[in-house]
């Protein structure tokens, strides 16, 4: 909580902007409103809008504050996961061409939105580790010779 604080207004705005952009974009790209762009192959629910508003804040928070550390690898799996939990699975050409239709409708969209969640819990761990080394390298520990 104490980095929380720390994070500055201007850090906080970066940080909504790019989640609001990612939120429209992703919601777009992954129809799961009508538009003239995209067309969606399965139905759209609650979770799908979940999965994408935690996503898109989690993105945002990760990008728009400033740390000396950060957890890249860790942030692009829950960020891929997470893109898996709330896009379509017939839409995704290399999902479709890899495993195709009978697999994903199968075995796949059963657990769709469960690897939503592990992508935004690994998000998230990748997010703390950014946020909290800042506060670890601060201590100082004094010894007496």
């Amino acid at each position: 909580m104490h980095r929380l604080k720390e994070i500055s207004s201007k850090e906080w705005f970066i940080s909504l902007v790019i989640a609001t952009a990612l939120f429209l974009m992703m919601g777009t790209l992954t129809a799961l409103w009508n538009n003239p762009y995209f067309i969606r192959m399965t139905p759209v629910t609650d979770w799908d809008f979940v999965i994408l508003s935690l996503e898109s804040l989690l993105i945002g928070f990760f990008f728009g504050i400033q740390a000396p550390h950060c957890a890249v690898k860790k942030a692009g799996f829950g960020g891929i996961f997470g893109f898996l939990g709330f896009g379509c699975s017939l839409c995704n050409k290399l999902l479709l061409l890899v495993f195709g239709s009978g697999f994903l409708l199968t075995y796949f969209e059963p657990i769709r939105y469960y690897v939503g969640a592990a992508g935004i819990l690994i998000f998230s761990f990748a997010l703390y580790q950014k946020m909290a080394a800042p506060l670890l390298n601060q201590v100082n520990i004094k010894t007496e010779a």
